[in-house]
């Protein structure tokens, strides 16, 4: 899953040097979101956490018709248990994740509803008896964004699933709200 991240990320590197050819712009995005995580281990009993998180994007964007690129993420945050937890994992945790997604708007249906994919590697740092465990991750998320004066108001729900070493599975539920400035 590393040397598929790693591919990605060369990939994003050859498209940024080729910017200059095409007519879009790298941009940096971030975007902040409160995310619910449903942890388990070895089909164990799913354990609830839930904590404010962010994104930083970094891509080639056409502005309000297709983005592709680079995401981390969390630059900080964490989750804590929501009630009980399994021992092996801790009352709190840290899901990272590192990888490429896509954002295109779908200007037939409606200019500003717009859907997202994404894909890469994952990390969830615990501070449980398993520690750090790896795996990769699949994300799906939603959303429409408000023009403001120039200004865009992304709201968007997502569904990130990362699988993990030691039968490890982390089900994010992730609203999210993004400010662009488009001017």
């Amino acid at each position: 899953m590393k040397k598929l991240t790693i591919n990605f990320i060369v990939a994003f590197i050859v498209l940024v040097m080729f910017e200059k050819v095409t007519a879009g712009d790298i941009k940096v995005r971030a975007r902040e979101h409160f995310d619910f995580h449903n942890v388990s281990l070895n089909n164990s009993d799913d354990t609830s956490y839930r904590g404010l998180s962010n994104t930083i994007n970094v891509w080639w964007e056409k502005p309000r018709i297709y983005s592709i690129g680079l995401a981390f993420n969390p630059i900080i945050g964490s989750a804590s248990a929501n009630g009980d937890y399994d021992a092996r994992i801790s009352n709190k945790i840290k899901l990272i994740t590192l990888g490429m997604e896509g954002k295109y708007y779908h200007r037939d249906i409606a200019p500003s509803l717009f859907s997202r994919l994404g894909l890469g590697y994952s990390r969830l740092n615990t501070n449980g008896s398993i520690g750090d465990i790896d795996g990769y991750h699949v994300y799906v998320g939603a959303g429409w964004e408000f023009d403001v004066k120039g200004i865009g108001i992304a709201l968007e729900m997502a569904f990130r699933q990362s699988r993990l070493e030691q039968g490890g599975i982390v089900n994010s539920i992730t609203p999210s709200i993004g400010v662009h400035f488009y001017r």
